[in-house]
């Protein structure tokens, strides 16, 4: 019987360091898997970021290829007239 009781304690002693390694594993498991869903929160809404900043790109797009941007531009900053307009320069200014 002296040999089995050492066998038992030995298989408890394994047993039980087995459980603490498992257990350790698992702690660190569920560490990394919570990292790994706040990083992926964070792309969502970088991603989320950048689709609106590529809706608001798309309409200057738009709105720098129209016809009345360019004559806006035109007049504005280098001081094209159209054929057969008239301008008036307020001398008081």
């Amino acid at each position: 019987m002296g040999k089995r009781k050492k066998r038992s304690w030995g298989l408890i002693i394994i047993t039980g360091a087995l459980m603490f390694y498992i257990g350790t594993v698992l702690v660190k498991q569920q560490a990394i898997m919570n990292s790994q869903r706040q990083q992926l929160k964070q792309l969502e809404q970088n991603i989320e970021q950048e689709k609106e900043l590529n809706e608001k790109l798309l309409r200057q797009k738009e709105e720098v290829a129209s016809e009345k941007y360019n004559e806006k531009i035109a007049r504005e900053s280098l001081g094209m007239v159209k054929n057969g307009e008239r301008v008036f320069v307020d001398v008081n200014q």
